[in-house]
């Protein structure tokens, strides 16, 4: 998952968790005592049992709204209750109605009151604590706000989605901001150039692009197979695989794989190459030390004679025809033209004769 998906799904599950708590008043289970010391609808069975318990004839159930319990109250003869119940030791949240009216106990009026919406706190007229609806007062000035609830719900949502749109406009302002920064895993398309040959990729300053590869088992040893790869791209014509000529060794390959890739551009035009390989050796050879063996004789500073001096001849004797780029690749790292010329080098290591 992106950066922005986490962060969003963080987002909302904040935003449901902040809703449950706000709305977890209006559906917790309701206890409705129409006979007992005090008449009324209760938040916690401990404060409804010290309603009912040991009252003669009392009458009390347990409903899942607020509704229903009045209902229930109002059938059985209830009375509005003009006082509040007494305050309990064990500081729980309690609520007693009548005639569509809730009172709740002082006690944790306070961090339930955080919790519920200004708008239901108006519904339910819970703004002050320990409050309790007097007799003069009209019933037609409360509610217990479950008519509106789905309005508030919906209410909610929208400033959820409203909020939501904010955040999205701020991570796209945070992503275009740190373009600069992005690594690219797989590179943009590169431009292509057609010639006698076919089409070839094209890097920005203009150089065909060709990747070349040696490959050799049991390097060192008689029973060595050694084979070289050029690519030039997916399905290309001009893409070779083929044993090595001479020694079995993977440097040959790498040597000759880079003098065939010089010659076939030579033979479709081209005059600027960027010549692609994960050999250091093939590297620092043409462009460090081959100056100083053909100044010594195709020797090396130790007066042996250059292993590879055939190969490195026939190198040399056509990379200053046209104009060459050497890009170092590290190999196995999942780079497209690099894995497809080892693997051509490989199946030319398989034709391998001695």
């Amino acid at each position: 998952m992106s950066l922005y998906g986490v962060v969003l799904r963080n987002f909302l599950t904040k935003s449901k968790l902040n809703i449950y708590n706000r709305l977890r008043i209006l559906i917790m289970p309701f206890y409705a005592v129409a006979k007992g010391r005090t008449t009324g609808i209760f938040m916690t069975w401990p404060d409804c049992e010290t309603q009912v318990k040991g009252f003669p004839g009392a009458r009390y159930k347990k409903f899942d709204s607020v509704v229903s319990a009045q209902d229930f109250i109002t059938s059985e003869g209830g009375q509005t209750a003009k006082t509040k119940p007494k305050q309990t030791n064990n500081h729980t949240k309690s609520f007693a109605s009548a005639s569509n009216n809730l009172k709740r106990s002082s006690t944790s009026n306070n961090s339930v009151s955080k919790s519920v919406p200004d708008k239901i706190k108006n519904k339910l007229n819970v703004s002050s604590p320990g409050y309790v609806k007097e007799s003069n007062e009209s019933d037609d000035d409360y509610s217990d706000g479950s008519d509106d609830l789905n309005t508030i719900l919906s209410k909610q949502m929208d400033d959820i989605e409203q909020r939501l749109k904010t955040f999205e406009k701020g991570v796209d302002k945070i992503i275009k901001k740190g373009a600069k920064k992005t690594i690219l895993i797989e590179p943009p398309q590169s431009k292509r150039r057609k010639t006698s040959g076919g089409e070839f990729d094209v890097d920005d300053d203009g150089f065909v692009m060709v990747y070349t590869d040696g490959a050799c088992s049991s390097n060192g040893r008689s029973s060595a197979r050694a084979g070289l790869g050029v690519y030039w791209g997916d399905g290309h014509p001009l893409n070779i695989s083929e044993p090595v000529s001479g020694r079995a060794t993977n440097n040959c390959g790498e040597i000759q794989a880079a003098t065939k890739a010089i010659k076939i551009a030579l033979q479709n035009g081209v005059k600027r190459l960027a010549i692609n390989t994960d050999s250091k050796f093939l590297i620092n050879s043409v462009t460090k030390w081959i100056p100083g063996w053909k100044r010594k004789g195709w020797k090396l500073a130790s007066g042996e004679p250059v292993k590879n001096e055939k190969d490195f001849k026939d190198l040399d004797s056509v990379q200053h025809k046209l104009q060459i780029k050497w890009n170092y690749v590290e190999a196995h790292k999942g780079i497209h033209g690099n894995e497809m010329a080892d693997q051509l080098a490989k199946d030319g290591a398989s034709m391998y004769n001695k």
